[in-house]
């Protein structure tokens, strides 16, 4: 059924995920949604919301500024290979965070995720994890590969308690893999250190 976008609402490796509405600690509501191509304007909002430190802690620089090439990268999707989902305020229709992956491999794929400092220890990064991890399941994707600022200990901490994980020292940075499994299993404790790394 088309969602009014001209995208086809379903499930499956080549369909577009369905968005669904979810309520926050606070009794906040959240239209959770693929991201789309007419979703500039809503995405340069939500980044003139970020702190200079959760943008270090999200690109590994205090980013200033959104470009053409980065807007591309994040709104030129397939829905397969790359995905994005990002998170809308009922009341206010503004952008509150957005949880995404790149393919790099058969079954692996690099996540990243990024909640505004005001919807921050709110639940908001954990779900959209949980909804990020059920559609790489979807999709073939079996792992999650990526990259952890050393200094970020919270976060290396949180990865530490997964059970099997594989790290690599790179410079100031930690390469960090998990295998994935559905939400209510290994994937709740990776959103928690996911949701660590975006809020540093």
């Amino acid at each position: 059924m088309p969602n009014g976008r001209g995208e086809r609402d379903a499930t499956g490796p080549h369909a577009v995920p369905v968005p669904s509405d979810v309520q926050l600690r606070d009794g906040s509501h959240m239209l959770i949604r693929p991201v789309s191509l007419e979703d500039k304007a809503l995405l340069t909002r939500l980044f003139s919301e970020l702190s200079l430190e959760t943008r270090y802690r999200r690109f590994f620089t205090a980013v200033r500024e959104m470009d053409e090439a980065r807007f591309a990268f994040l709104t030129e999707l397939d829905h397969h290979d790359r995905e994005a989902l990002v998170a809308i305020e009922s009341v206010s229709g503004a952008g509150a965070g957005v949880a995404r992956y790149v393919r790099i491999g058969d079954d692996v794929a690099e996540p990243a995720v990024v909640v505004a400092d005001r919807w921050q220890r709110l639940g908001l990064g954990s779900v959209l994890l949980e909804r990020l991890t059920s559609r790489a399941l979807e999709v073939g994707i079996a792992r999650f590969r990526g990259l952890v600022l050393a200094e970020n200990q919270d976060a290396i901490r949180l990865f530490l308690h997964l059970g099997d994980p594989i790290s690599r020292a790179q410079g100031r940075e930690l390469e960090i893999e998990i295998v994935l499994s559905e939400p209510d299993g290994l994937a709740v404790r990776l959103r928690e250190f996911l949701r660590a790394v975006g809020t540093g």
